[in-house]
């Protein structure tokens, strides 16, 4: 686990020293916010589309090797926005990234084949931990490096150059010291390994565990939480330069308060109330959180209270993400886990290219703090949905459903 946490870790890093540049590297090119947000949004989209795909390959051939395509892929995609002096190359540099980032289907599926139930929450808000301390670091150094002056004019390549870097540390470590997380399978098994990988190849078994209600209605919480989430993580650089006159090093510290509040929340509390009080409790405590972080946004007089807004919107993504993958975990068998995994992480990465494509819309059309409003609004169906789940999880999973017809 340590090594899989490091590698994360330093991933997401990378990841993070562009997550407040992309706007302007687009903003630079000429796109309008709308646009903006849609160039954007095509990360998560192309995660949407290759998340199942990677999360089932990771379940046939081992999560190890999917981890290293997903890194040489990032390391290529950082590359691409290096010399990206148009609107194609940047388009084909999100693409590649957001196919490449569906590896963290495979991470979570690994935590879960080396944890027992009882401690897979600890396990994933580790993993979570990890994604978001490289997450609030990365902004930081990434606004040092680019330099401390507006964005629009600000040297975007060295960030890029140090995400590629990162990228390719990640990937050796990976090859050199992360072991392979799922036991070899036997001979004995070899025939119905067989007709699991041709069942798999079906076209229905991609979404034969939305059979299960209660996962579906864990997905379509999901959907409901995180189409408003990317909205707000996807124009938040933008709002903060448009309504304080932020510049490139502010910004980056933004998102390193949110990031660093992730990680420790992480690290003290997610996993331990959750094994207290329950995944759903910890759920539904995060998307108060979110509601109240978006309020925050649209009645904020200054950066002081952005900051509280802030944290409490990092509360709600450390309480949120984690318990719903572990409600989503108890759901999925041993031999499909990285498949159900990997469904989760495509609806999530829907939600994500719907919130992020219309979050500019919504900004440049109706306001700047209307997605911010509409956000906060939509928790109180969110949190309705949960009731449901609730009577849902007293029935045991369709295992039918789920592949455990053996």
């Amino acid at each position: 686990m340590a090594v899989l946490l490091l590698i994360v870790f330093v991933d997401l890093l990378g990841f993070g020293l562009l997550i407040p540049l992309i706007p302007f590297y687009a903003e630079r090119l000429g796109l309008t916010p709308a646009w903006i947000t849609l160039v954007i949004a095509l990360h998560s989209l192309m995660q949407f589309i290759a998340a199942p795909s990677m999360g089932r390959l990771s379940d046939r051939y081992g999560r190890r090797p999917v981890l290293a395509i997903s890194m040489t892929g990032h390391a290529l995609a950082y590359g691409l926005l290096i010399v990206a002096d148009s609107v194609p190359l940047l388009i084909a540099s999100r693409l590649l990234s957001g196919v490449t980032s569906a590896n963290l289907a495979a991470a979570y599926a690994y935590i879960s084949d080396i944890t027992p139930p009882d401690q897979r929450a600890s396990g994933f808000a580790k993993v979570s931990a990890a994604f978001a301390l490289g997450f609030a670091l990365g902004p930081a150094i990434g606004g040092l490096l680019a330099g401390a002056e507006s964005p629009t004019s600000a040297n975007l390549d060295p960030p890029a150059m140090m995400a590629a870097a990162l990228s390719l540390l990640a990937l050796a470590g990976i090859h050199f010291f992360l072991p392979e997380s799922l036991a070899p399978r036997t001979e004995q098994h070899a025939a119905g390994t067989r007709t699991d990988a041709l069942a798999a190849r079906a076209p229905s078994s991609r979404y034969a565990p939305l059979r299960d209600p209660a996962l579906r209605l864990m997905l379509l919480v999901g959907l409901s939480v995180f189409l408003f989430a990317a909205m707000r993580e996807s124009i938040l650089a933008l709002w903060l330069h448009d309504r304080f006159a932020l510049d490139t090093h502010t910004i980056g510290l933004v998102f390193t308060l949110n990031g660093l509040t992730i990680a420790i929340v992480q690290i003290i509390a997610t996993g331990r109330l959750a094994e207290h009080y329950g995944a759903l409790t910890t759920l539904r405590a995060g998307m108060v959180c979110f509601g109240l972080s978006w309020l925050g946004m649209v009645v904020a007089p200054g950066l002081a209270v952005v900051g509280i807004a802030v944290v409490f919107g990092a509360l709600g993504t450390a309480f949120f993400g984690t318990s719903l993958q572990t409600l989503v975990s108890t759901r999925a068998s041993a031999h499909n886990r990285g498949a159900v995994m990997g469904l989760y992480q495509s609806s999530s990465s829907l939600a994500r290219f719907f919130g992020a494509a219309f979050s500019g819309s919504l900004f440049g059309l109706a306001g700047r703090d209307m997605p911010f409003l509409v956000g906060a609004l939509a928790m109180l169906p969110a949190l309705l949905l949960t009731l449901q789940i609730a009577r849902r999880m007293s029935a045991p999973p369709d295992h039918g459903a789920a592949g455990e017809q053996r």
